[in-house]
């Protein structure tokens, strides 16, 4: 075992005390071994894409790096989604990969590539990890501060904000650790008080403002609960007293049944009603990657307070501040209630609004559209209706579950009605939207809160990318509960399919039967074909893993796409 494997080890043990991965022969089995000699879990996958899935969502909860190790060729590409899943959905993770040797490349092509090539545009960091303690020297174009980091450093940058992946390729023949620019050091700003004027000579006419928070302010708000600290976002908020949208991932900074929220923001069409009241947005830690990429179409004047700069200028900010978010914010709202800022908001005009736009996502009543595989000829088994049940069953766990959430059609029925109290009950891939995320995101959620019941809400397209989880889920028991809308089809992309586009062949399975393939993997696997069906199997025990077939109705889907993206 190496020198590197025992000095990665106890980096990463500080940091996690969970390792995950699908390893391969040599080196990548030395960090296996030492982790384990310094305590760590380590826990098994069958696929590298979601064990880095596992591990991010694991250090997102935890609140620090986790680490995936796989191994080299096959081992990388394959982690390379879950790579992307973490830098684009802002989750921490330590990808450690091992590579053929430098000394050996003149001589072996097999498995053989540039894999820091692959990581470097999906990751925040990529380097060369080496059996050397000391640190590379800077190149002739590289920052001092970026060879001078230690490993330890660029570990900690997945991290920072903006939080993401960090790639070790690890060769022990390299004499250094070669590194990339990871971008360590942040820019220097002036100092707050010359910042704030701006934004407070902005804010001080607005009287129906709507506060919006994204991922970076629940990131904020969560490593605060996790030390017992008070949320700071959360707290200024609530002391505006407006009404507050969140992103996707930003969903219980304030809670969904509260007083303050007003639902969900997106850039799409179902908070459009709230957006059309403001006379101000002030976006606190909206994160570019978060909103639909569509057109922006907001008239009202724009504060954005962010800790980086962003990335691009999809966000027309009319006054945007750079620095710490908290203090920032903090400073901002001070500012304006020093002046005798006040709003004219009802006290009940967010639940107001809230209300409304849960209510569009309905379809009006009409018949059985069509039967799903082997469904029930009555009551219309929608993903509407599927959801009812599913909140209805809420009731039944000793304790509110961890929901994550699967790309496709099915999420447009989940996120604007799921009931959340705090940030990261309610994970969905939302930054690179890939499917496949649900099921491994539950396994890293539920590792996280040991014996806390947690939900996976996959379609059938996700679940079937990452079918062999079903195991890890059984092997590890796991509290999980996975419910798969099956409607045996490519549901979103069916509402986009047009002529031409392929046709069935395109978008559409044979029926699968998922309770069986659920059960064969070590779950409780049932079938539900009504709603009915799925509340009386959500009031039976939630500490067994099981999974649930509900095999729906799919004819609501082009309404939820019409009522939440236009």
């Amino acid at each position: 075992m190496t020198e590197f494997a025992h000095r990665l080890a106890r980096i990463l043990a500080d940091r996690s005390d969970t390792l995950f991965g699908v390893p391969g022969g040599g080196p990548n089995l030395d960090v296996v071994g030492a982790a384990t000699a310094e305590g760590m879990r380590f826990v098994l996958a069958h696929a590298e894409a979601s064990a880095a899935i596992m591990a991010s969502t694991y250090g997102l909860l935890t609140g620090g790096p986790s680490g995936v190790v796989v191994t080299r060729g096959p081992g990388a590409t394959s982690a390379a989604n879950g790579a992307a899943q973490a830098t684009l959905d802002r989750y921490p993770l330590v990808v450690i990969t091992d590579t053929v040797t430098a000394a050996q490349t003149p001589r072996i092509s097999h498995q053989r590539f540039d894999q820091r090539a692959l990581f470097q545009p999906i990751t925040v960091a990529s380097i060369t990890a080496s059996s050397s303690a000391a640190p590379a020297e800077a190149a002739d174009d590289e920052p001092v501060e970026h060879a001078a980091a230690d490993l330890g450093t660029i570990i900690d940058r997945a991290a920072q904000w903006p939080l993401g992946a960090v790639h070790l390729d690890y060769d022990p023949t390299a004499t250094t650790d070669q590194h990339a620019p990871p971008h360590l050091v942040p820019p220097a700003l002036p100092p707050v008080a010359d910042r704030i004027g701006p934004a407070a000579e902005l804010m001080m006419p607005s009287r129906r403002p709507v506060v919006i928070v994204g991922m970076e302010a629940a990131w904020l708000d969560h490593q605060a609960a996790l030390t017992g600290a008070e949320p700071p976002i959360r707290r200024l908020v609530e002391e505006l007293a407006c009404p507050v949208l969140t992103t996707y991932q930003a969903v219980g900074l304030v809670p969904t049944e509260g007083t303050l929220n007003a639902g969900i923001y997106t850039n799409g069409a179902l908070e459009q009603p709230v957006l059309d009241e403001a006379d101000l947005l002030l976006m606190i830690g909206v994160d570019t990657v978060e909103p639909i990429p569509t057109a922006w179409r907001q008239t009202a004047p724009v504060i954005t307070i962010s800790a980086a700069d962003p990335i691009d200028a999809f966000i027309p900010a009319d006054v945007s501040l750079h620095g710490d978010l908290a203090t920032m914010a903090h400073q901002l709202v001070s500012t304006v209630r020093h002046r005798e800022w006040a709003h004219t908001w009802s006290p009940d005009a967010a639940a107001v609004l809230r209300a409304d736009a849960r209510r569009a996502l309905r379809p009006n009543a009409r018949p059985l559209a069509s039967a799903a595989p082997g469904g029930a000829t009555g009551e219309r088994f929608s993903p509407v209706t599927l959801v009812d049940a599913l909140l209805d069953g809420l009731a039944g766990a000793d304790q509110p579950p961890v929901a994550t959430v699967d790309a496709g059609a099915h999420f447009l029925a989940i996120m604007p009605r799921w009931p959340v109290a705090r940030p990261f009950d309610l994970l969905i891939s939302n930054g690179l939207a890939t499917m496949g995320f649900a099921v491994p995101a539950a396994i890293g959620a539920a590792l996280a809160h040991p014996g806390r019941p947690v939900l996976a809400l996959c379609g059938d397209g996700g679940l079937s990318m990452t079918m062999a989880e079903l195991e890890t889920i059984a092997r590890l028991d796991l509290p999980i509960t996975v419910v798969v809308f099956n409607d045996s089809a490519l549901s979103l992309i069916a509402v986009k399919q047009e002529p031409g586009h392929g046709g069935d062949a395109a978008i559409r399975y044979r029926p699968t039967d998922f309770a069986t393939i659920g059960r064969a993997s070590g779950l409780d696997g049932f079938v539900a074909d009504s709603a009915d069906d799925v509340r009386d199997l959500m009031s039976e025990s939630w500490i067994k893993p099981r999974l649930i077939d509900a095999r729906i109705d799919p004819g609501d889907y082009r309404h939820l796409i019409e009522a939440t993206r236009g």
